[in-house]
């Protein structure tokens, strides 16, 4: 009796049990969480984490405005944050617009370094360089803010 393998690329979250953690030998896979890998049948699979606090968060319209046509605009907006963001003396994040906001609007958002510590919301720009003015709302996702480790040097 031959086994069938069926192999499909899927970018979707997945919990892995114990009848996929276990070569055909029965051997344990090799799961090295420091190497960001799993190591099963000889092949290594790349590890991802999910829902990791203090990486990738987003970034919201804090409230209704028109970003003028032909026009750079300040938008004012909120990043997500988090109870222990309040003792961390370190809270600089760069702030990127997401896919979505690239899609959806018409706009070039420019990326922005903040500190989540220095007032509730923050300042980002925005830029329409088209005829028409355009419409953001009250807490639409525009962009993601990743934390910076440290900064070296401002220009």
């Amino acid at each position: 009796m031959t086994e069938e393998v069926i192999v499909a690329e899927i970018e979707d979250d997945a919990l892995l049990g114990y009848d996929i953690l276990r070569e055909k030998q029965g051997r344990p896979a090799d799961i090295l969480l420091t190497e960001n890998k799993i190591v099963l049948d000889g092949s290594e699979i790349p590890v991802f984490q999910v829902g990791r606090p203090g990486r990738t968060r987003q970034v919201v319209v804090a409230s209704d405005m028109t970003v003028p046509a032909q026009a750079e605009s300040v938008v004012k907006v909120f990043v997500e944050r988090f109870e222990t963001d309040d003792n961390d003396k370190q809270a600089d994040f760069v702030v990127e617009p997401t896919q979505q906001f690239k899609e959806k609007y018409p706009l070039h958002m420019v990326s922005t370094l903040v500190n989540l510590n220095q007032s509730p919301a923050c300042t980002i720009r925005v830029l329409n360089p088209f005829m028409t003015e355009v419409q953001l709302r009250q807490n639409a996702v525009i962009g993601r803010a990743e934390k910076i480790e440290r900064v070296v040097s401002v220009v």
